[in-house]
């Protein structure tokens, strides 16, 4: 309550000080300053019984007599020594007595002084009485602050040897000298950056003292230092300006102490030995010299930085950073030079002259831009953004050239000419796509996906790839990409129109060996007209039909037909259909619907019961996680009991468990189900996040 009612003060003491007519005008603050005389009584009785937390209808209605009064000499003196003279009352509470020290910054003068000092003493008061005595920068304020530097501790002592070093008392700075000792390290910290305020002789005196004699870097020391060294430059003391800064580019110094020294040495350098002196730096190994340099290069001409440039020894980070900056300015005139740079091995070098080549529309970038494709991660990065930007036309004849012939950044270049939808590069992907190999083919197919578009010409060749593929990994593989291309066309029922049409004027369409090849790649585009030519085949008399319509059923899409997928599931004579059509029902009806979550539940139930074997029992569980309901936490609790079950148990409730809207409301329930996961739970992960959430984290 004590806070709230000091951000209200300040809130107050920050207000500026508007005339009660413009209040009245706006028609906002309450009595709009135009209070009559017995509410300013009112006011000036209720105000020092304040408790924080009560209206504060009375302190905003002295907030009025206060504005009220400061253009008037008389009323404004009249009405400070009124609030002072509050400020002696016993009566008067610790949270009227800080807003009355915040009314006094407003209008309180030297004549209060000896009542607010006093308040310096009390931790509730002293923020606020401090404020004002800073504010009104007196002999009498300051020795009142000087004097309480003795007797306070902790916070309010840094408070007032901050105001005191912000009055730029000299007269406490032996004081404040003495406090760098505390050994309240927060108190000794705050002397420290005081003492950098003064720029006083005794000031500089004892911190040029203090860095001769400091024992390694000491930020504090070096902090109070450089601030003195820039008041005594702005008061036209730059002799002893120059000795901080020497002493703080020492080499025992902290990083940044000593680029403030070099910075500082280097700009008191007479212009026309700059430049030498930049270029001896440059050749340096100390990385304060090496960052000052760097800063001073856009002061330097062209020829300067040519002239460091051309040093030997010089700094490599400096190198890089004399070589973007003449980039920037003369562009393509810095090419054989970013050429070399490129080609050096050296990473950061390479990685400033890639960042150059990439914005250079010269032809002879280009190799170096595919070479830099099996450097380091970021070279590789910065080269293949580069090469996906540039005109299709000027880089793919390139890029189809590095596709056959360099095996070892075939990933890298396929995934450029996947960004840049490259249409010639379809008949290489198609032939790499047929090799056996899936560390060649998997790269291949997924250029093909996100290049082919879903129209006759394309899928005629993905169509013919995956005919020739062997049955099983990679023609799968092959599979998918084609669904994923047909399903760039938005209009979901004609997604198979352009395929089935391949596949009825296809030469060997009535032969069973190619009807069982296709019927599985037709099932995974889910559209009537596939189910229609699939539906009647699934009781087809040759098995490897029907075993070829069971497989595209399952691999439908949605859960449109999941009856069927239940029926077969159920009464099929065979048993392999049967776990097929099983699993992909659970897959489809824990797929993202409007159904009701009960029912789902339900229908996951049944397939469990069906289930004859743990991996489907297993998999019936582990959807489960779709369905995130309390009576899901409780059916997968079920199992935490059967080993072949409990683990899949565990992770479904975890995942669930990790719901808040489900968790929170029903933690009672949760807990002891959760101890019971933490307890049951083999992958020591799941345990974890099992404990996390039941402590609700």
């Amino acid at each position: 309550m004590k806070r709230a009612c000091l951000a209200f003060v300040l809130f107050l003491v920050a207000s500026p000080a508007l005339a009660a007519n413009d209040w009245a005008t706006t028609g906002k603050g309450g009595s709009a300053g135009n209070l009559t005389p017995a509410q300013v009584e009112a006011a000036w009785a209720e105000m020092p019984r304040y408790q924080a937390g009560q209206d504060q209808k009375a302190l905003l209605a002295m907030n009025w007599v206060v504005i009220n009064s400061m253009n008037d000499p008389g009323q404004r003196a009249a009405t400070a020594a009124r609030l002072a003279k509050l400020l002696e009352d016993p009566a008067t509470t610790a949270d009227a007595r800080q807003f009355i020290c915040a009314q006094l910054y407003q209008v309180g003068t030297e004549a209060e002084v000896a009542t607010v000092a006093p308040l310096l003493l009390d931790p509730a008061t002293s923020d606020m009485a401090r404020l004002f005595l800073e504010r009104v920068k007196s002999e009498a304020s300051s020795a009142a602050l000087r004097a309480a530097l003795d007797k306070l501790e902790g916070r309010p002592l840094i408070g007032v040897a901050n105001s005191l070093s912000i009055i730029g008392d000299e007269a406490s700075v032996a004081k404040i000298i003495a406090l760098t000792k505390s050994q309240d390290a927060a108190v000794a910290l705050a002397a420290w950056r005081a003492l950098g305020n003064f720029g006083s002789e005794a000031a500089v005196d004892f911190l040029i003292d203090s860095l001769k004699k400091a024992d390694g870097a000491s930020v504090p020391i070096e902090s109070a230092a450089a601030r003195t060294a820039i008041l005594l430059e702005s008061a036209g003391k730059p002799d002893k300006a120059m000795e901080i800064y020497r002493l703080l580019a020492d080499s025992g110094r902290s990083l940044g102490a000593r680029q403030a020294g070099f910075r500082a040495l280097l700009a008191a350098t007479p212009e026309e030995q700059r430049a030498g002196l930049v270029a001896e730096w440059s050749k340096s190994p100390d990385p304060a010299k090496q960052k000052v340099v760097i800063s001073q290069l856009t002061a330097l001409s062209d020829e300067g930085l040519e002239k460091t440039l051309n040093q030997p020894a010089i700094g490599e980070k400096v190198q890089v950073a004399l070589m973007e900056e003449l980039a920037a300015r003369q562009g393509e005139k810095m090419l054989p030079a970013m050429l070399e740079a490129a080609d050096s091995g050296d990473p950061t070098k390479v990685q400033m002259a890639l960042r150059f080549l990439a914005s250079i529309g010269d032809p002879q970038v280009i190799p170096v831009l595919i070479k830099a494709l099996r450097s380091d991660e970021t070279s590789r990065r910065i080269a293949a953004d580069a090469l996906a930007q540039r005109p299709k036309g000027a880089i793919g004849p390139a890029l189809l050239e590095a596709l056959n012939k360099q095996v070892d950044i075939r990933e890298q270049v396929v995934e450029i000419l996947s960004k840049l939808k490259y249409y010639e590069a379809i008949d290489p992907l198609v032939e790499l796509a047929r090799h056996q190999d899936p560390a060649v083919y998997e790269g291949a197919v997924e250029g093909l996906r996100a290049i082919c578009d879903p129209d006759d010409t394309d899928l005629k060749r993905m169509l013919a790839l995956y005919l020739d593929v062997p049955a099983g990994a990679q023609r799968d593989f092959v599979e998918r990409a084609i669904a994923y291309i047909c399903e760039k066309n938005p209009d979901a029922a004609d997604r198979a129109t352009i395929l089935l049409g391949l596949v009825e004027k296809h030469r060997d369409r009535d032969q069973v060996r190619f009807q069982a090849a296709v019927l599985p790649l037709l099932g995974r585009l889910g559209t009537a007209a596939v189910y229609q030519k699939v539906q009647p085949l699934l009781n087809a008399s040759q098995p490897e039909l029907s075993a070829a319509a069971v497989r595209a059923l399952c691999n439908w899409p949605t859960a449109e037909h999941a009856e069927a997928l239940w029926e077969l599931a159920e009464k099929s004579a065979s048993r392999a259909y049967r776990s097929q059509a099983l699993r992909a029902y659970i897959r489809v009806i824990t797929l993202p619907s409007d159904r009701p979550e009960a029912e789902t539940l339900r229908m996951l139930k049944a397939a469990m019961n069906l289930a004859d074997n743990h991996e489907n029992k297993n998999l019936a569980l582990s959807r489960a996680a779709a369905v995130r309901t309390l009576e899901t936490v409780d059916w997968a609790a079920g199992y935490l009991d059967e080993p072949a079950l409990a683990q899949t148990a565990c992770r479904v409730i975890v995942e669930l468990a990790h719901h808040r809207f489900l968790r929170q409301p029903n933690k009672a329930h949760f807990e002891p189900i959760l101890r019971k996961v933490e307890a049951t739970a083999k992958d020591k992960s799941i345990a974890e996040l099992a404990e996390k959430a039941r402590l609700g984290m």
